[in-house]
């Protein structure tokens, strides 16, 4: 694991964003307050409170869950040509520490190749997402938090929105979040978006608790079934 050396440029002007960077204008509304200030630091209650949630849940789930479900999904990952069946991405997680993020491949190697039916499938159901218990398990992610962006992005909404957007980073990604439960999942393509992936991840730090935790958890399971499939 590497640290993200210096803040990557914590009050820039807005101008400063290479036109092609992000799908949309940014102007000086992008750094409006998006919520309250984080603490400077969470107290240590928080910190093992959360960890303990996360090593006794992503065990269990390792043990029940992904001991038989995760080899039969490499085994179909692989004959249906999504090799190497591990996609690891750098992104940025707890304190700018940069950390390898793990998923199923759902792009084939092939570029001529198209993406089929069962990368779809693992997509639409976060199926492509399981391998992340492991990082749960090392220490690089927790189940819920804000979602850790590609050092790209993390580099290009850092200018946009300034200093606040650190706040995000004083705990650990998860695998879910707020913004994820409240709809802002996937590609950023509005500076609205934006905007309200990073209020949802600061308000979420400011209001934790192992309660918000199990609620979310809830919700992105039930988000999941009533998804489409």
């Amino acid at each position: 694991m590497k640290l993200l050396r210096n803040p990557l440029h914590e009050n820039p002007a807005a101008s400063t964003v290479r036109a092609d960077a992000l799908p949309f204008p940014i102007d000086a509304s992008a750094r409006k307050r998006l919520t309250s200030t984080t603490p400077d630091e969470l107290p240590i209650g928080y910190y093992l409170s959360k960890r303990f949630l996360d090593v006794l849940l992503a065990a269990t789930i390792t043990l029940f869950v992904l001991s038989w479900l995760l080899p039969l999904l490499i085994l179909i990952n692989a004959l249906m040509g999504n090799y190497p069946v591990f996609f690891v991405q750098r992104r940025v997680g707890f304190e700018h520490r940069i950390f390898n993020c793990y998923k199923l491949r759902t792009i084939p190697m092939n570029p001529k190749k198209r993406i089929g039916r069962w990368s779809t499938f693992l997509r639409n159901n976060k199926l492509d997402e399981l391998p992340q218990f492991i990082n749960v398990l090392k220490g690089d992610m927790s189940i819920v938090g804000p979602r850790p962006h590609m050092l790209s992005d993390h580099r290009n909404f850092s200018k946009a929105l300034g200093r606040q957007y650190f706040g995000r980073l004083k705990v650990l990604p998860g695998i879910t979040g707020l913004a994820q439960v409240k709809g802002y999942e996937g590609r950023v393509t509005s500076l609205e978006k934006l905007q309200g992936r990073i209020r949802c991840d600061l308000t979420y730090i400011n209001e934790w608790s192992l309660w918000l935790d199990l609620r979310i958890m809830a919700r992105t399971l039930l988000i999941l079934v009533k998804r489409p499939k």
